[in-house]
């Protein structure tokens, strides 16, 4: 665009311009303004949240933690976002904003994972999300031609992850994982459903896990295709996400507190406050099950930055994992009907069974359970509590199967005869005291039998002389209950007892101190009446701490003794009179 101007004087200077219309200038100059607009018209993967989704996760954070067998998953979770994208977020100039709504005011969206978890080191996950509810202004766009269409209900884009532990012995508090992700373009790229095109992300988890909390850091990057409405565009993001867990209850409930957010980069503006979402979001986490296999998650935080997050968020999630393990099968049905005994010969005790396949020929099958076709008579069982009388103790009293020693065939009042009546001892098989707490009833005050662990747990520390293998008096009445508690469960057919120290001193030192220990409490309880056989015992020093041993309250939980029950044939430590050394001599 140019002009050309000739100027002439009073006397008859003619004043001659060849210009281009001004009209013309703006209407070039709108055409070029609404060519960008018009490609704008496309939106993009709106929800800031990607949800985890294995059974140990948090609810926005993922953690390098898996199943030691092979477990699947599922997850279902329902979130409500409120003003997701605010009219600020994509109008930068104040004047205009007025004129104009917020393309996506709410949004209600359900979240389906399912996955699988192998070999305490592998993941895979799918999820899909999809938005339920939405409202907003299709009439919020710069120019109007390019009106946002804002859909009640669109699916999302799909997403693909794999996991992989780099650091996952599960005695080490420190614990990486690398997880990698794709997302499938099934989302409404129209309607802030999907970016239009598949995309990926590659990221890390770190975890730090102190028993009694645990912290978690995941960072990584996701690579987008860029896409826009009217002054905001999103384009490839760096995604980090912090958080602090507290279990409860032996994990049975657990507490967290998560930061999650991301800065966009590679484009222009990408440290600018839209492009800088931050949000916060408390969770609870409540498991259910013998199993602990099922889980509910609920949470709800708000925004802390100017950035495309919503004012405030809820979501509530369920789930459910189960493992893939053998079992022992069950007994086949019947594969055959004697109908043709000319085949099989004679049937001598008249049973219906012929001799060649009849397991008692000369005593005639009475068809009771358990086999009640195998030829044999069931052994004698007067009581009639299944119980054969020649393995029942009690062969006239039938057995009451209330979960306490059900094979002698024997009723139980008191299994573990502590005087209090099974009916009211809360720990029936451990012998204990009266209390007139319920929960503690017949229970001991110092140890407890952990159900489906090989552990007795000590609540209170046994206690030696300084630097020496002496079981100081204190003490007595914890290895006391041991003994008592052996005594009435033969079941437990060996006991290992370990020794551990912290790590002051030379590791040699301590590894023959605690081994010196551990020898003195098997002393002990063999002098009390339980057979040397039942009992093994070891001594690992600083080897296998359980605390940090840099704090004085790490050093003495460090210090002590455990207890674990083996099957006989799977006792490790070494027996009494064994290889391990004696204590020495005080």
């Amino acid at each position: 665009m140019g002009s050309e101007v000739t100027v002439k004087g009073r006397s008859g200077r003619r004043l001659r311009a060849k210009h281009r219309a001004f009209s013309l200038a703006f209407t070039c100059a709108a055409l070029l303004a609404s060519g960008p607009a018009s490609a704008q018209i496309r939106t993009f993967y709106l929800d800031r949240l990607a949800i985890a989704g294995a059974p140990d996760d948090g609810v926005a954070l993922w953690r390098p933690e898996m199943a030691d067998k092979t477990r699947f998953y599922g997850q279902l979770a329902l979130g409500f976002a409120f003003d997701p994208l605010r009219v600020e977020n994509h109008i930068e100039d104040p004047k205009k904003r007025y004129a104009f709504a917020t393309p996506v005011k709410a949004q209600l969206i359900t979240y389906a994972d399912v996955g699988v978890e192998l070999l305490h080191r592998f993941g895979f996950q799918v999820e899909m999300p999809i938005v339920v509810y939405q409202t907003g202004n299709p009439n919020s766009t710069i120019f109007p031609s390019d009106k946002v269409e804002v859909k009640p209900a669109v699916p999302m884009d799909m997403r693909l992850t794999a996991r992989v532990n780099v650091l996952p012995t599960p005695s080490d508090p420190f614990k990486l994982a690398i997880e990698g992700a794709v997302w499938l373009p099934t989302g409404n790229a129209n309607s802030f459903g999907g970016d239009g095109s598949a995309y990926g992300g590659l990221g890390l988890s770190a975890e730090y896990d102190m028993k009694k909390a645990f912290f978690l850091l995941n960072t990584g990057f996701q690579f987008r295709s860029n896409s826009a409405v009217n002054d905001f565009s999103v384009a490839n993001e760096w995604r980090y996400a912090f958080g602090a867990f507290l279990p409860l209850r032996d994990g049975s409930f657990r507490l967290g507190a998560e930061i999650f957010g991301s800065v966009g980069f590679g484009q222009s503006g990408s440290y600018s406050a839209p492009l800088t979402p931050l949000e916060w979001m408390g969770e609870g986490r409540f498991a259910f099950g013998e199993k602990k296999r099922g889980w509910f998650n609920f949470g709800g935080g708000s925004r802390l930055s100017a950035g495309y997050a919503p004012d405030f968020r809820i979501l509530v999630a369920a789930g459910y994992s189960f493992g893939v393990a053998d079992t022992n099968p069950t007994s086949p049905g019947k594969r055959f009907q004697i109908e043709r005994f000319a085949e099989h010969g004679a049937d001598t005790d008249h049973d219906g069974l012929p001799d060649d396949i009849d397991l008692c020929p000369t005593e005639p099958e009475d068809h009771k359970p358990p086999n009640t076709d195998d030829g044999c008579p069931s052994p004698p069982d007067r009581d009639g509590d299944g119980i054969p009388d020649n393995i029942d103790k009690c062969p006239d009293v039938p057995e009451d199967f209330d979960g306490i020693q059900d094979e002698d065939g024997c009723p139980e009042e008191d299994a573990d005869k502590d005087g209090i009546p099974d009916a009211n001892d809360a720990c029936p098989k451990e012998p204990g005291e009266a209390s007139d707490d319920a929960a503690k009833n017949g229970c001991p005050q110092f140890i407890r039998r952990i159900s489906s662990s090989n552990e007795i747990q000590i609540l209170k520390q046994v206690q030696f002389a300084t630097g020496k293998a002496t079981i100081l008096a204190n003490s007595f009445p914890i290895l006391d209950e041991v003994v008592r508690l052996l005594k009435v469960n033969p079941d437990i057919s060996h006991l290992d007892i370990e020794g551990h120290t912290d790590n002051r001193g030379s590791d040699d030192l301590n590894e023959k101190l605690s081994n010196a220990r551990a020898h003195s409490v098997m002393n002990y309880i063999t002098e009390h009446g339980i057979n040397a056989d039942r009992l093994g015992f070891a001594g690992y020093g600083p080897k296998r701490p359980i605390a940090d041993n840099g704090t004085a309250e790490g050093r003495q939980k460090n210090r002590r003794v455990e207890f674990h029950i083996r099957n006989t044939e799977e006792a490790a430590a070494p027996k009494a009179g064994g290889d391990a050394p004696a204590p020495p001599s005080e």
